[in-house]
């Protein structure tokens, strides 16, 4: 089984088991814990998915297994026009499609998606589903794509005048632009977020969240600090926003990373501690991934190779390969070998990470940047010139002026 908290329902398997062992239906609704209402929707096919605890119980009531009660696909649980009707209810009401992104499911996110269009959608419903298709592209670093699907969203909100569905279109260009180190147009979007916050939403954490690590790669700590907490402030348990874990735990690594650029190593091992525990709350494996390699990030930041080798490895294995996580990974990997004098592993994640990642993008520059930061070994001094202006220039195209400053102070 996954990590999602729901499932596709194999309606036909439920009905056919409670005909066979002639089950009444309220016995069988007191049993799981749900209304008899509920039972018949989800006999009549009204309701689709199911949540794995109420699951649990209908398996345990009709004596049978999980697997034998979930839907194979999407075909299996939606055969009618009708059916169709119900899932773009579901997946335009909700958060499924979202926790299907978060969970890595790309391609049964987008297929869910594609399999609803049709002419007579309203355009709002057509707006939402290109947004989800922009985030889905970039979850998986397709981020030509996303932009596509982005700009498609935002055209259709805008022709509808929801507000709401700008502000997501919005952020999920502001996203994509930095992760493709396009970080001025990036900051107009995020610009044009902060702006339109008051239809934020859901997504109030994660505008926060965004900012905090937008302010971080620019080196102005005390805004990323400040949006880091504004972050945890949407993620308290009376406010609305989606999947609180997720963005609490991004914006405790990254009050750990600025802790660490400002020396301040044990406020920096505290964030990044409580990040992975809020990241394993969380279920999603991206998440605890990310909460491991900040954490290795620390480790190797108090000499502790051993323990920071062994986090990253693990945090590496823990995400695919298209997966929007893995470049930062491979750039702590870099960061983590290249400090704890291991070569071999060194080039291996180098090559990895030039195999992805273009020279001159944010990550690619920052890992090379922190080794020179980390202080921890001397190249001969030709190679470190040369190396230092290829920095240097691509700090400058990135507009990342803070870096530029401390590496010539640093190297002067």
């Amino acid at each position: 089984m996954s990590n999602l908290k729901t499932v596709l329902l194999n309606r036909i398997q439920l009905k056919e088991i409670v005909t066979n062992q002639t089950i009444k239906h309220a016995w069988l609704a007191n049993a799981v814990g749900v209304s008899e209402k509920t039972l018949t929707r989800w006999l009549n096919g009204d309701v689709t998915r199911i949540r794995i605890n109420n699951l649990s119980k209908l398996a345990s009531a009709l004596r049978c297994s999980k697997e034998d009660l979930i839907a194979a696909s999407e075909t299996d649980a939606y055969p009618s026009e009708k059916n169709r009707d119900v899932l773009i209810n579901e997946l335009s009401s909700d958060g499924f499609l979202y926790e299907l992104m978060m969970s890595s499911k790309i391609n049964l996110t987008v297929s869910l998606i594609k399999s609803t269009f049709h002419p007579r959608l309203p355009s709002a419903i057509v707006a939402n589903f290109y947004i989800k298709l922009g985030y889905a592209s970039l979850i998986h670093r397709k981020y030509k794509k996303a932009i596509q699907y982005l700009t498609k969203g935002l055209d259709k909100a805008t022709g509808v005048d929801d507000r709401t569905l700008m502000f997501s279109a919005n952020l999920g260009l502001a996203i994509t632009l930095f992760c493709h180190s396009e970080l001025i147009k990036a900051h107009t979007y995020l610009a044009l977020c902060k702006k339109t916050i008051q239809y934020a939403g859901q997504e109030k954490a994660h505008f926060y969240s965004t900012c905090a690590l937008y302010e971080l790669y620019c080196g102005h700590f005390d805004a990323a600090i400040k949006a880091a907490n504004a972050c945890l402030n949407e993620c308290l348990p009376a406010k609305p926003a989606i999947e609180k874990n997720v963005f609490k735990g991004t914006a405790l690594q990254i009050l750990g990373a600025c802790y660490l650029f400002r020396g301040d190593t044990d406020a920096a091992y505290n964030a990044c501690v409580e990040s992975l525990s809020v990241a394993k709350r969380s279920g999603y494996k991206r998440n605890v991934a990310l909460s491991k390699g900040y954490l290795a990030a620390i480790y190797c930041a108090r000499d502790d190779f051993e323990h920071a080798e062994q986090l990253i490895e693990q945090s590496l294995q823990l995400v695919n390969p298209e997966d929007i996580s893995l470049p930062s990974l491979l750039g702590i990997a870099v960061y983590i070998s290249y400090c704890a004098g291991n070569a071999a592993k060194y080039s291996a994640y180098q090559a990895e990470i030039k195999a992805i990642c273009s020279a001159d993008t944010v990550v690619s520059v920052f890992a090379s940047y922190l080794m020179f930061a980390s202080g921890k070994r001397q190249d001969d001094a030709s190679a470190v010139t040369v190396q230092l202006s290829e920095i240097d220039q691509a700090l400058d195209q990135l507009g990342l002026t803070y870096w530029q400053r401390w590496l010539k102070n640093t190297h002067a």
